[in-house]
């Protein structure tokens, strides 16, 4: 797939900080990460990481495995391989859902040679950002926000059981952190055999100068109330609010593996 974009007219600054780590309980980490090219995966780091760059398309994105015992953490790494292979040519539904495509395939075939890992899977959320414009996109409970002064705006759409509860007014927003069926998923790119799997939500969206969005798996939100991450990230900023988050989620002894990546876009002075 070739790329067809244009390159954006004025450049712009791109600060990351961003990290992933085991949790309070969870033995193994099977989080991982795109950040650029790099991919992280089967790490817990002690504090964030931080990146810099200027007037460069990019990518970035968070795999959260799930299956447990079925390598989570191998699925995780290989779907973000797929979208860092295809990270130039993303710039519509169609090339996303061709690069998601291939992160399927790369399980099936692992889950065919590996008969222990039949149904490894994972959710994902992230963006990827060209010029002036980016694509926003998710399968599953991670999630993007952008963050406007301190409110965090959720951009994605989790598809999960008590993301449909909160739509009918079963349940409120903090109540989905703590209910029953949380961890209970209706989209995931897994190796289970069935081409029509995998739900993906996308959105094209413009960026600004100014814009700062934060993408984290279901162990971040799970473990902060929305009103805690505002709050959170109106006394600390950049890579001190993900220091301050990875922190906390440690001291809370967070039940899930927690990873999170936070992007700011700025002018060139």
């Amino acid at each position: 797939m070739t790329d067809q974009r244009s390159k954006p007219e004025s450049y712009h600054n791109i600060d990351l900080s961003f990290f992933t780590h085991n949790g309070g309980i969870r033995a193994n980490n099977e989080d991982s990460l795109l950040v650029d090219d790099l991919v992280i995966s089967d790490r817990s780091m002690d504090k964030p990481l931080s990146h810099q760059m200027t007037g460069k398309d990019i990518i970035c994105c968070v795999a959260d495995g799930i299956g447990g015992s079925e390598k989570g953490e191998v699925a995780s790494n290989l779907v973000l391989s797929a979208l860092r292979n295809q990270e130039k040519a993303i710039d519509n539904e169609e090339s996303l859902g061709f690069a998601i495509a291939e992160g399927k395939e790369l399980l099936e075939k692992y889950a065919l040679d590996n008969p222990d890992a039949v149904n490894l899977g994972c959710t994902l959320a992230g963006i990827s950002i060209f010029g002036d414009s980016a694509i926003v996109f998710n399968a599953g409970d991670c999630r993007v926000y952008r963050i406007n002064g301190n409110y965090f705006e959720q951009i994605t759409k989790d598809h999960s059981v008590v993301q449909v509860l909160f739509e009918e007014g079963i349940i409120n927003e903090d109540e989905m952190r703590y209910h029953p069926r949380r961890n209970v998923v209706t989209s995931s790119v897994s190796g289970d055999g069935n081409p029509n799997s995998v739900k993906l939500f996308f959105t094209k969206i413009p960026v600004r100068m100014s814009d700062v969005f934060f993408i984290c798996c279901d162990g971040i939100w799970g473990c902060f109330s929305h009103d805690e991450l505002e709050l959170i990230y109106q006394r600390f900023k950049g890579y001190e609010f993900c220091e301050k988050l990875l922190g906390a989620a440690i001291a809370r002894k967070a039940s899930d593996n927690i990873s999170a990546i936070l992007i700011q876009i700025s002018p060139v002075t």
